[in-house]
């Protein structure tokens, strides 16, 4: 677990180091993440896609618990703080609570603890975070932006913009290939690839910029750690999501025991980085996203620990 988690830390730390010995300009945390929405996720989401097979996707239990599991973690925020916070904040604690980093650390995790078998899985539940769940984040985000018109307007204007959002319309072309409709040089597989394996680095040394920012009106980054909403955002993600996706698992979609155990694992990972992009994409305020992330991620290692453990008593 050490050597998944550490590489997470040290990106963070470099982006945090860079900045304080001016390596980096000041808007260096605000250019990273638009390089990572524009670019590099959309590349990561187009290469996901494109090597999904239906046969993967097909486990309808398997992917109910966990996407059920996702989106109740979603709800709650939106249905429950609504005169505290704004749309789009609420969004985005949703997506705190719901979102587990299914790629940078759930793929390698799922690996190291499983074997090979636990590959489509991890698969199904990568896919699912990465194109459903933040997908749904996006068009809720482009829903409160364009807000104030007639609901019929407003629909448009939603529509319009993710069509031209690369982060839906780049993967949702990947369909074409995973269909086995077009068929993409190995130049360009190998392009993808090295510019979708910059996505999670990049996100997490925007972090790390981001706590170095100098703003002398902002002391609420290192504060926001200790804040109540953080604290409930990190236990909805590391201890409700994997307790009722478990539960869904057991009792409604009655999984075998080794679905059991790796849907509810990778429903309790920590909360991914592209909240935290998504912050700074639609100009939210990231401090809470960031520290609910870095969080998550300290508190992950015990909270995994004890789920393993008492997943393994199952019968």
């Amino acid at each position: 677990m050490f050597d998944i988690l550490a590489p997470i830390f040290g990106l963070v730390f470099l982006g945090y180091l860079s900045r304080k010995f001016k390596l980096v300009g000041p808007t260096a945390y605000i250019e990273l993440n638009r390089f990572v929405a524009c670019l590099a996720l959309p590349a990561l989401l187009f290469d996901i896609v494109a090597h999904v097979s239906l046969q993967q996707l097909g486990q309808a239990g398997f992917l109910a618990a966990f996407g059920i599991g996702a989106f109740a973690m979603m709800a709650l925020p939106l249905l429950f703080v609504r005169r505290e916070r704004a749309f789009g904040d609420r969004v985005l604690d949703g997506l705190c609570a719901g979102y587990p980093n299914s790629g940078f650390i759930g793929l390698p995790l799922a690996q190291l603890a499983f074997g090979p078998s636990s590959a489509a899985g991890a698969a199904i539940a990568a896919v699912f975070t990465t194109c459903i769940i933040f997908g749904v984040a996006i068009a809720l985000m482009e829903w409160d932006s364009q807000r104030g018109h007639s609901l019929w307007s407003t629909a448009v204007k939603v529509f319009n913009s993710l069509i031209r959002n690369p982060m839906v319309i780049v993967p949702l072309s990947a369909v074409l290939v995973s269909a086995g409709w077009v068929s993409l040089p190995p130049s360009v597989e190998r392009l993808l690839k090295l510019l979708g394996g910059a996505a999670g680095p990049c996100a997490l040394v925007a972090i790390g910029l981001f706590f170095a920012r100098e703003d002398p009106n902002d002391d609420k980054a290192w504060t926001a750690f200790f804040q109540p909403r953080t604290l409930v955002l990190v236990l909805l993600k590391l201890v409700a999501q994997p307790l009722l996706t478990v539960l869904l698992a057991l009792y409604v979609f009655r999984l075998d025991k080794p679905d059991v155990i790796l849907v509810t694992v990778m429903s309790a990972l920590p909360t991914g980085s592209g909240s935290f992009m998504l912050a700074g994409y639609y100009k939210r305020d990231p401090v809470l996203t960031s520290a609910v992330i870095l969080v998550s991620t300290v508190a992950a290692p015990l909270t995994l620990t004890v789920l393993l453990v008492a997943l393994s008593m199952l019968r």
